[in-house]
């Protein structure tokens, strides 16, 4: 596609780890639940560049005795506890000191479960802080290098300066270290933002996760993404409004094996920056069938069948074919498959007589013939069906839609209500392809078409993209669709069919562009183009005599 002009823009990769406030908090209790437990301990600090900016902690006066287990873990008795402010009024004083951060703790479903209990107890809104969990972080990251994953345990293995004791605030200055020891860990894999951090929480740590790093210079616009193998083998192609926040959550944790497999067997990741979400899918239709990356699903299914209606021929006929010419004959397709393009040539001959000898210059009184559904020996009869037929795929569908609705009502009516449902699903697959090509080759056959989507003016050729350039706001219209005809070159129109390409891309474009709602307007059309943007098929085949796609 010709770009004609080139936009750049820094963009925002996300909330640095540098920049972040964290709020490290630790809890003491009189036992595992909030909802039989109370706490007796809140201590907590603030970090920022890996300094500490402030410190909290405060005994709670639990309203109850303290268990026996727990005065000889904690050393906190009832009498320590006795004069401390109940949790009531050490809430707002915790709160306003960790407004505005990311909370940290290690095992936090249990201090965040305990904070929200107390909250909701007292009429306090839940925390709606982001929240880091120390022990999550260190199963991922550490995997196998420590026997569990304990505080004390990893304040050992680490080799921290400070070590827990089971009292709130010590607790929260060893979390402390391990949190700076697991942050400096995974900065060699590329994790240098709050939201690359958090999203290490349901990764799966394995030998493909090193491959992060490759994703560092990868922009958050809107684009093209592949992933590239040996040799410069491409595996896979992908679009998306932010290419690097999509590439990097394949890292993080995809359950699926056919990700892993491509994560193992990536060597690099290539992308190309597009100004619109339309851009970039029309380049990865454009790459996918170019390429046929092996990841890519569209990209393993090469077979392309059409269903040809031969009007012109000394005898016309009906058939399937693999490929399409422009020889005068109507096609329906490309289709994935020889089953598809038979199932539609079933079809319309449920809807008619249309001929059922493969060969019906030779037909001479076939068994079909016999029963009333195949008219082959009757020349000026069978060429009639062939050219309904031909009309009914070239556009007047109604000819083919409204006999198999009727038929199908009529062995609902004689209670066969299996070869009713099997008419009805060949049906509606029909329906839906015959839109879907009508679509394409409207499109097609509108020649030049002119669209404004949103500050971008795009130049369609033949149901291809061809040119697009950024506008300013307020400025002529029409001299830059003159510039963009002018500037972009080739056309390719075959009314009798389409190719596979041309009809991929096409449905691509239409998509997008139905898509785009309010945002969208046709600016030129050089022929009528008749197809709405956004209109569908029904989806379901309860049709009436006179309905028509």
């Amino acid at each position: 596609m010709l770009e004609m002009h080139l936009q750049t823009s820094l963009v925002d990769l996300g909330t640095p780890l540098a920049g972040v406030t964290f709020c490290v908090v630790d809890l003491e209790t009189t036992g595992g639940s909030p909802h039989e437990a109370a706490i007796t301990e809140i201590g907590a600090m603030k970090v920022k560049h890996g300094e500490a900016v402030g410190t909290f902690q405060t005994l709670v006066n639990p309203g109850r005795p303290v268990p026996a287990f727990i005065r000889l873990l904690t050393g906190l008795t009832d009498s320590a506890l006795a004069d401390a402010p109940p949790v009531g009024a050490a809430l707002p004083s915790f709160l306003e000191f960790a407004r505005g951060c990311v909370l940290v703790a290690h095992n936090a479903r249990f201090d965040v479960g305990f904070l929200n209990h107390a909250l909701d107890a007292h009429g306090y809104p839940k925390l709606e802080h982001k929240v880091v969990d120390t022990a999550i972080l260190a199963r991922k990251i550490l995997a196998g290098e420590t026997p569990n994953n304990k505080l004390e345990t990893l304040a050992k293995y680490l080799r921290c300066a400070h070590q827990p004791n089971h009292r709130a605030f010590q607790d929260v200055l060893a979390t402390v270290d391990v949190l700076h020891h697991l942050i400096e860990r995974v900065a060699g894999f590329g994790v240098t933002t709050l939201e690359d951090l958090l999203a290490i929480s349901r990764t799966r740590m394995d030998g493909s996760f090193k491959k992060l790093v490759l994703t560092d210079n990868l922009p958050q616009s809107p684009g093209v993404y592949r992933f590239i193998g040996h040799r410069g083998k491409v595996l896979y192609v992908g679009k998306a409004t932010d290419i690097r926040s999509r590439v990097r959550s394949y890292f993080y944790g995809d359950p699926r094996r056919k990700i892993r497999d491509l994560l193992r067997e990536t060597e690099g990741i290539r992308y190309e920056i597009h100004k619109t979400l339309l851009e970039a899918e029309v380049a990865e239709a454009r790459s996918i069938a170019r390429d046929q990356p092996p990841y890519n699903r569209s990209g393993k299914k090469n077979s392309k069948w059409y269903l040809k209606i031969d009007v012109r021929a000394k005898t016309p006929r009906a058939h399937t074919a693999r490929t399409a010419k422009d020889d005068g004959a109507v096609y329906l397709g490309p289709l994935p498959s020889s089953k598809l393009a038979t199932l539609f040539l079933d079809a319309l001959r449920d809807a008619g007589p249309l001929h059922r000898c493969s060969q019906p210059a030779k037909c001479g009184g076939c068994a079909f013939s016999e029963m009333g559904t195949c008219v082959g020996e009757q020349k000026d009869r069978h060429r009639s069906e062939v050219r309904r037929a031909a009309r009914a795929l070239s556009g007047e569908h109604r000819m083919v839609l409204a006999p198999l609705a009727d038929k199908m009502l009529r062995l609902a009516a004689g209670e066969r209500f299996e070869e009713a449902a099997d008419l009805r699903d060949r049906a509606e697959r029909l329906e839906r392809s015959l839109f879907r090509c009508q679509a394409a080759r409207a499109l097609v056959e509108a020649g030049d078409v002119v669209v404004a989507v949103d500050n971008r003016i795009l130049l369609i050729r033949c149901g291809r993209l061809a040119a697009g350039v950024t506008t300013r706001p307020g400025a002529p219209i029409r001299p830059l669709v003159e510039r963009l005809r002018a500037a972009a070159s080739g056309r390719s129109i075959s009314p009798g069919h389409l190719t596979a390409d041309s009809q991929r891309e096409a449905a691509v474009i239409l998509s997008s562009l139905g898509r785009a709602g309010s945002g969208l307007r046709i600016v030129y059309s050089e022929r009528p183009w008749v197809m709405p943007i956004g209109a569908r098929p029904s989806g379901s085949f309860a049709v009436t005599r006179d309905r028509s796609p």
